[in-house]
């Protein structure tokens, strides 16, 4: 596979460690470049959708023991942001199978040079990430309900370091991440997927939290930017595992720190996406409809 067509369809995305970290991840998020300024629809700060997305954690069904830790970040964040919807052409099991395992994503970064980032499985639902360029941190996934139609919600929590420019010492931050997606079948039968991300993050330092605070507007836009990038990046390896599966089986193969049975389940969601995609060519043949782009 070449690698410039996947560094087109990577655009940013090779700045996250998984689209559900999307830049806001720990305080790293403090220092990334703050020159992409566009981004639409926009993203919401406001106290009332705060309280909103707080209201939606199900403290109840969290684990134990990230309950309390999970409360605090949510109850009393220094930053939070919703971050804009994006909808993309996706299978949904494809994004499912990604939601499940934001392992293999990064992998496929590495792999194909897009990407130096690091997101290792300690555990069932644990994981140590590393960017690279100072955030490193450990992830655990406290609440995860998901379908193979990417009705899904995960939530994350996350104790986060950076360590770099510009402050003078180590920065820590503990963050709750909560996604959300849905899809739908258009009339084209082409599937979609929603996802939005609603991003808690506690800094340790009062000195450091204004700052933080008053530098959220520009890294926001670029956390923004870099998950829109991401969640592309996932309905382009979509599209090619319905187009061409054997390039995508070829990526899989490659993939060594990628547990082997998860290797397995990629391959088979990659067969499925296959499946899926030629059924819809077939309709659209039927009907007489052109098939040169997803419409």
């Amino acid at each position: 596979m070449r690698r410039c067509h996947w560094a087109a369809c990577a655009r940013g995305g090779r700045r996250c460690l998984a689209f559900a970290l999307a830049a806001v991840c720990a305080a790293g998020a403090l220092a990334a470049d703050a020159n992409e300024r566009n981004s639409a629809p926009e993203a919401a700060t406001d106290a009332a959708t705060c309280r909103e997305a707080a209201r939606a954690i199900p403290l109840d069904k969290i684990d134990a023991a990230y309950r309390e830790a999970v409360r605090e970040v949510v109850a009393d964040p220094t930053i939070f942001r919703r971050l804009p919807t994006n909808v993309v052409d996706c299978r949904p099991e494809m994004f499912t199978y990604l939601c499940e395992n934001p392992e293999t994503l990064v992998e496929i970064w590495r792999e194909l040079g897009l990407s130096k980032a690091e997101l290792k499985r300690t555990g069932p639902n644990t994981f140590v990430l590393q960017d690279g360029a100072g955030t490193t941190g450990d992830l655990v996934v406290v609440e995860s309900t998901c379908d193979e139609n990417a009705q899904n919600r995960v939530i994350m929590f996350v104790d986060g370091r950076y360590d770099g420019k510009p402050f003078n010492k180590p920065l820590a931050a503990q963050c709750v991440l909560a996604l959300r997606s849905g899809s739908i079948e258009e009339t084209n039968g082409r599937h979609y997927v929603a996802v939005r991300v609603d991003s808690f993050i506690r800094l340790d330092r009062t000195g450091l939290a204004l700052l933080a605070k008053a530098m959220h507007p520009l890294v926001g836009k670029t956390a923004d930017r870099n998950f829109a990038d991401t969640i592309n990046f996932v309905s382009s390896l979509s599209y090619t595992a319905e187009q061409r599966p054997e390039r995508i089986h070829d990526l899989g193969t490659s993939l060594d720190r990628v547990e082997p049975h998860r290797r397995r389940q990629f391959s088979a969601v990659v067969d499925l996406c296959h499946q899926h995609g030629q059924d819809w060519l077939k309709t659209r043949i039927a009907q007489d409809k052109p098939t040169t782009s997803r419409q």
